[in-house]
């Protein structure tokens, strides 16, 4: 019955989370083990459909593999992987007997539901950064008005950080490419 109640109250964390950039200023959006902390002000990112990688535009996975960055259309996306939303789903008590049928109902009605709102990610737009940069295997971007976004994005109470050398890849990728765009513009 454990993995029942694990799987409402994620249901629940999640049915009441509002839309990233809605957020009052200095509160952390939460869900499924999820946190990305946003520190005053208007924040750029959005909530959208995850995407599919696009072969020779730039990618970075995490180092446990949970989430990546991508960009795709002049837009950096930060979401969970496939084997990040496998683990997210896999029963999280390994010792669960057989809960009935009411209770097998219940957690597949549960799952699907939390399954849906974690196929999303968050999408920031390279015209409304200035610059991104790696931090001891963090990747952040900072937006025109100055505020860090995308730093420490915690999934399960664990920070999401990325090879050092192939985060800063990303990153001098990913800054060519805002150099070219009317970025951060009155």
């Amino acid at each position: 019955m454990d993995t029942i109640r694990f799987i409402l109250c994620t249901a629940a964390l999640l049915a009441s989370a509002t839309p990233v950039h809605a957020r009052p200023s200095d509160d952390a959006h939460r869900g499924m083990g999820v946190t990305v902390e946003s520190k005053g002000g208007e924040s750029p990112e959005q909530v959208v459909p995850r995407q599919r990688p696009v072969s020779g535009t730039p990618r970075l996975l995490s180092t446990n593999q949970w989430s990546e960055m991508m960009l795709k259309d002049n837009t950096v996306y930060l979401q969970l992987t496939d084997y990040g939303m496998k683990q997210a789903l896999a029963p999280q008590d390994g010792q669960d007997k057989d809960e009935g049928f009411f209770g097998n109902v219940v957690k597949a009605m549960a799952l699907s539901g939390v399954k849906q709102v974690l196929d999303h990610g968050l999408a920031l737009a390279l015209v409304d950064t200035r610059s991104a940069q790696v931090r001891d295997g963090e990747v952040m971007f900072v937006t025109c008005k100055g505020k860090e976004v995308f730093n420490h994005v915690k999934i399960n109470n664990q920070v999401q950080k990325y090879p050092q050398d192939k985060a800063e890849d990303f990153v001098r990728n990913l800054n060519q490419v805002r150099s070219k765009l009317a970025a951060c513009q009155p």
